[in-house]
């Protein structure tokens, strides 16, 4: 029997494909752009390795390739049959995500890591779920519970780091985050979780300062990359330079811009940040007015679907925006969770009201969600842009009391330039 880079049995004849297998693990814990050629590639010298479908499984539904997605999934599910429990139970668990039954995974990846703590790749899977659920308590848990089996592992120990952002232990988010960076300097979720930590602590002169030198030597990267050059922009904002950071976002997201969802996010929260601080954006919505409206039936993520919202609302494409407001009010009753018609249609009111300039209603759809936006997933500094809505909306709607309630409580958490310079 061999043994993976983490020192679990791994079902091959081929040392080439278990190599290929390696290389594709670290390539996804580190965001880059081979992962999946490499998991095929492992795949491909092994027919029978299981762990590599599955791999590239969930590449490929990353990637939103659903049709590909399935048949890696069914590859993974048969080449798993006759294997040993290790690799069928995380062979189980993976699949259950790509699927779909994410509920019927968290239940799979939590028994999986009980018994196999060191299956990193079934670690990285649930510590993304807990994300897309708001689940901060239970990613920073999880982490906690596996540092010990992880020693000197950069990814690791960089995904508590944000976990402990995330749960508002920014001195110890930066120290982690340093010592993974000092471990393995190519490690961006590592220099994502410093980028959050120095947001969220204020240190924005410093922020700006460390964050270049940081991202320079994770090459290789998906569309991650923009996504650490979207936080490099968020320092610029909050420190009060609008016109670098909008300078930065347009490199980023602009040139070409992407449908890729992390791309999505990003590029539309800016220009809705811009509009919050009264520069309207005008003509930059185009681009992404026209990718949301290819996208107004995937709402797979809540958080995904408020944004698509917020490119079609922001670039004046009612139509759409009323006919995706109403896909969204026809799923809810299908939803487990609650989230899409208590928090998402109601968000999504609010956000068409802000755009419409109707202040009013924007405070009073959104006021009564600010406890569970969490729940649509998305971090702290991702989530800002729903809450500062409302805060905007009430300046604007003229209602002071709110106004200078909403605006203390904001300065008093960050305080960015834009509010603590906001006049009510």
């Amino acid at each position: 029997m061999r043994h993976d880079a983490y020192g679990l049995p791994v079902t091959t004849s081929d040392p080439e494909a278990l190599a290929l297998y390696d290389r594709a693990v670290h390539a996804l814990l580190g965001w880059e752009a081979t992962a999946l050629d490499l998991f095929r590639a492992a795949a491909g010298r092994d027919p029978g390795l299981a762990l590599a479908h599955a791999g590239a499984a969930i590449c490929l539904f990353l990637e939103e390739r659903f049709a590909e997605t399935k048949d890696a999934t069914e590859a993974a599910r048969a080449a798993a049959v006759t294997l040993p429990e290790r690799e069928r139970r995380h062979v189980e668990a993976v699949t259950l995500w790509t699927s779909g039954q994410v509920a019927e995974a968290e239940r799979a990846m939590r028994a999986h890591l009980a018994d196999f703590p060191r299956d990193v790749m079934v670690l990285q899977r649930l510590y993304y779920v807990w994300f897309w659920q708001g689940r901060f308590a239970d990613m920073l848990a999880g982490t906690e519970g596996a540092l010990r089996h992880y020693p000197g592992d950069s990814f690791v120990l960089g995904m508590h780091a944000f976990a402990l952002e995330e749960n508002g232990r920014c001195g110890e988010a930066t120290r982690a985050a340093e010592t993974a960076i000092r471990r393995n300097a190519r490690d961006p979720w590592a220099v994502h979780a410093l980028a959050h930590a120095l947001y969220e602590s204020a240190s924005f002169d410093e922020g700006i300062r460390r964050l270049p030198a940081a991202i320079h030597p994770c090459r290789g990267l998906n569309w991650f990359r923009n996504h650490l050059y979207w936080h490099f922009a968020l320092l610029h904002l909050a420190r009060g330079d609008v016109d670098r950071a909008s300078a930065i976002a347009r490199a980023a997201f602009e040139r070409r811009p992407s449908s890729i969802a992390g791309d999505l996010h990003d590029s539309i929260s800016f220009l809705w940040r811009l509009e919050l601080m009264g520069r309207p954006v005008d003509g930059r919505w185009g681009p992404f007015v026209a990718i949301g409206r290819e996208r107004i039936g995937r709402m797979g993520l809540a958080f995904h679907a408020a944004h698509v919202a917020m490119a079609l609302a922001g670039g004046g494409d009612w139509p759409t925006a009323e006919k995706h407001l109403g896909m969204i009010r026809e799923r809810a009753p299908k939803d487990r969770t609650g989230v899409m018609g208590e928090v998402l249609a109601p968000l999504v009111e609010g956000l068409h009201a802000f755009a419409a300039r109707d202040y009013r209603r924007v405070v009073e759809r959104i006021e009564p969600l600010r406890a569970r936006i969490v729940e649509l997933g998305g971090s702290r500094a991702q989530r800002d842009v729903f809450h500062d809505t409302l805060f905007e909306a009430a300046v604007r709607a003229g209602d002071a009391e709110r106004a200078r309630r909403f605006l203390a409580e904001r300065v008093a958490r960050r305080p960015d330039r834009f509010w603590t310079e906001r006049a009510v």
